[in-house]
């Protein structure tokens, strides 16, 4: 399904991109009492070495569901997924994501294979798709961190293994909604993955307009307590001088 970014969404994500962390997009998140303030636990980047330069990345999020192998049309499916695949008999689920976007994709929790490994991070990353995000484990980490070092596509995940995707489960379903912990990401809202603050940060599509006008008072408020703290103040006099940073803190 291809993904149509307007200039002005274009324009909100590369202004969050170059001048906010994924941090500061939580704390306007926390203030429009988004759940979780849109962060992703136990997400990480697993090919970020040293000496590597960290990138953040904001981008819409296309989707991707696994099922376990054993599952048929007539298996009772959760409610957010279709009981037949959207996936076409043959085709491979790494031609649909939308150039543009990062891939978020779901594995069985209990599995202990990977997701994806090099072969389709190299698919993706020549489809011009940004990042995956593995809510799994990935495979091939010495291919995978070349890639990464070479481009600016970025790869997160849970963990690492050295089975393929086949050993457990099979693609089922593109641009669904994914729940991750307590948080439901939709297609078309927007990730921020922060390499630099290595963390990842999902924000609603509804929020995003919301997100990059708080971000401004908020990260200058935020500025002014840091001051204030390295200067000598403590945090009551700090925050009673930022009301704004403080709110969020009650």
């Amino acid at each position: 399904m291809a993904t149509f970014i307007d200039p002005t969404t274009q324009y909100m994500c590369n202004i969050i991109q170059q001048e906010y962390s994924a941090c500061d997009v939580s704390d306007a998140l926390l203030k429009l009492h988004v759940h979780a303030a849109g962060f992703l636990p136990d997400i990480v980047a697993p090919l970020l070495g040293f000496n590597q330069i960290s990138r953040r990345t904001v981008a819409p999020v296309s989707t991707l569901a696994l099922v376990p192998k054993s599952w048929t049309d007539s298996s009772s499916f959760p409610q957010h997924l279709p009981r037949k695949s959207n996936i076409p008999q043959g085709e491979n689920w790494t031609d649909y994501p939308s150039p543009g976007t990062i891939v978020l994709v779901q594995q069985p929790g209990k599995h202990v294979s990977a997701i994806l490994g090099d072969i389709m991070i190299t698919r993706l990353h020549h489809r011009g798709v940004l990042g995956v995000v593995a809510d799994g484990r990935i495979r091939d980490v010495k291919s995978c961190t070349k890639i990464r070092r070479n481009t600016t596509f970025q790869v997160w995940s849970k963990g690492v293994s050295a089975a393929g995707p086949s050993l457990e489960a099979k693609p089922w379903a593109i641009d669904v909604p994914l729940k991750i912990g307590e948080t439901w990401i939709k297609p078309g809202d927007f990730i921020c993955a922060d390499e630099e603050d290595q963390v990842i940060v999902v924000i609603p599509r509804e929020h995003l307009r919301a997100v990059y006008e708080l971000l401004p008072t908020l990260k200058r408020a935020s500025d002014r307590v840091l001051e204030d703290v390295e200067r000598g103040l403590s945090l009551p006099e700090a925050f009673e001088r930022n009301p704004d940073f403080y709110s969020n803190y009650k």
